[in-house]
């Protein structure tokens, strides 16, 4: 009896664990919010976001007035939950007023982004 006993809380636990993770994975695939690390070696002044598909800069300089994101530094960006988009493209001005674009990114899998010279990014997925 006891061997049955103890199987049933095993199994219990083993399904809430499965419980717990579905939800939380489920909670950050309808997230769009990432976190953005300069890893290009210069100081940028503005970040804009857009989704993909559209040709206006729906959220402009991210940064804020007269606020720069220093090599290294990194940001946090929050989306609207109604943002339901799931390819984004990003627009970074440096502080000479050279931009640099990297396009097309998933941001229901991506939860941080070094961006780096010449439009490459390193990125991290759910």
């Amino acid at each position: 009896m006891k061997k049955f006993r103890f199987a049933g809380l095993f199994v219990a636990a083993f399904v809430l664990t499965l419980a717990i993770a579905s939800i939380a994975f489920a909670g950050r695939r309808g997230s769009q919010d990432f976190v953005l690390e300069n890893g290009t070696g210069r100081v940028i002044t503005e970040i804009y976001l857009s989704p993909t598909s559209s040709n206006e800069w729906i959220y402009q300089d991210e940064l804020g007035k007269n606020q720069v994101l220093y090599p290294g530094q990194d940001i946090f960006l929050a989306f609207d939950p109604r943002d339901n988009v799931q390819y984004w493209d990003i627009k970074v001005v440096y502080e000479d007023g050279s931009y640099e674009y990297w396009y097309t990114l998933d941001l229901f899998r991506i939860y941080r982004i070094t961006i780096r010279p010449n439009a490459i990014a390193s990125i991290d997925e759910v």
